[in-house]
């Protein structure tokens, strides 16, 4: 059953244990028993972040380092992600 977990900025995501996560011909790709995602690039880098110790917060402030994007923009970005991918249970 999806989850219908959202993402604020103090959560810590966590990758399930049920998604499988595979590098083909330079792309990434998560999948469960139903669904598979090819991650782009700022996807890519998001998910590798997912440790179960940092927050989306923390995320996002890689991600607006990594990007040159405002905090405020890619925490709301890594949360959005996050919850999509937690409607497909690949993180929790």
């Amino acid at each position: 059953m999806p989850s219908s977990k959202s993402f604020g900025p103090d959560v810590v995501p966590v990758r399930s244990l049920d998604a499988r996560v595979r590098k083909f011909r330079g792309k990434l790709f998560v999948a469960n028993a139903s669904l598979a995602f090819e991650l782009d690039e700022v996807a890519e880098f998001i998910f590798k972040q997912v440790d179960g110790v940092a927050t989306v917060r923390q995320i996002g402030e890689k991600v607006a380092a990594q990007y040159d994007i405002s905090v405020d923009e890619a925490v709301a970005d890594c949360a959005e992600f996050l919850t999509e991918l937690a409607a497909s249970d690949m993180v929790g």
